[in-house]
């Protein structure tokens, strides 16, 4: 494993604290941990101790089943070993789907027109001579995989939302379990995301490797998560105001999950890795 593959993962926890599925509720969250309300906010200044040490636990636990998830995953694949190819390129398909529904492709009217369009593209390119054929029928794979999964409907149970009702208020040890739950739990925008570096983490040599990635995962959705409750007050000002630029994160973050796909089915990400770590 090297920088390239833990710096995708710190991204993608990044991007699925920003994602719009997952900052709104944020606010909701830490409320909800550190029984603070609106107006002991407003009172409290810059900085809240009570807040980030919620914070920090909440953190701590999701980051443990995060870490024991990539862990298990690469124990898994690690079984699948045999089969390790015919996985990534079905996984990277897979990638590639959660990459669009990230970007909110399958929402588009002409969804189905485009994405013919893009098929035929390919097929032109392959007979022109552009693409070789291992590229060609690496490209082919995922779009069918993504044809596939948007004829069963995945696409349509992966948008319907989670309703995050949180009442009262929890402290010391119960922030912990809450950031487990809500690491089993997910959520609407971060399942696509997380799911996607799980199976990337199935390709890891390691169990090690695995949980390592998880980790940075968890460090790049964790670090906001405590610079939010460390700061709530101006916290909540930031998302009021950041709302204008959902649009630009679900599209960031959906081509990045495209882009890591499309290097999984093909092997090139190991390559890269290789070349950078060297």
């Amino acid at each position: 494993m090297t920088d390239v593959s833990l710096l995708i993962a710190f991204t993608a926890g990044i991007i699925s604290f920003l994602s719009p599925c997952v900052l709104p509720i944020v606010p909701g969250y830490l409320s909800y941990i550190s029984g603070i309300g609106a107006q002991e906010v407003k009172d409290k200044g810059r900085f809240s101790y009570k807040a980030f040490i919620a914070s920090l636990l909440f953190v701590v636990g999701f980051s443990i089943v995060f870490t024991l998830m990539g862990a298990t995953a690469t124990a898994i694949g690690g079984f699948l070993r045999e089969y390790q190819e015919p996985i990534a390129k079905v996984g990277g398909g897979v990638v590639v789907f959660f990459g669009l529904h990230f970007a909110g492709a399958f929402l588009r009217q002409n969804f189905l027109r485009e994405f013919l369009g893009v098929s035929t593209l390919i097929g032109a390119l392959f007979f022109l001579g552009i693409l070789s054929q291992k590229l060609f029928f690496d490209l082919l794979g995922i779009l069918l995989v993504v044809a596939f999964l948007y004829m069963l409907g995945f696409h349509q149970f992966l948008y319907k939302q989670m309703r995050v009702e949180l009442k009262g208020s929890v402290s010391g040890i119960g922030a912990l379990l809450v950031g487990a739950l809500f690491a089993l739990g997910w959520s609407p925008c971060i399942g696509p995301v997380l799911g996607s570096i799980l199976l990337y983490a199935s390709q890891q040599e390691t169990a090690l490797h695995g949980a390592g990635l998880l980790l940075s995962y968890s460090l790049g959705l964790g670090l906001p998560f405590l610079l939010a409750g460390g700061l709530l007050s101006a916290f909540l000002g930031f998302v009021k105001g950041f709302g204008r630029f959902f649009g630009f994160v679900e599209f960031v973050g959906g081509l990045l999950l495209i882009i890591l796909g499309v290097l999984l089915t093909t092997g090139k990400l190991a390559e890269i890795s290789l070349i950078l770590g060297a």
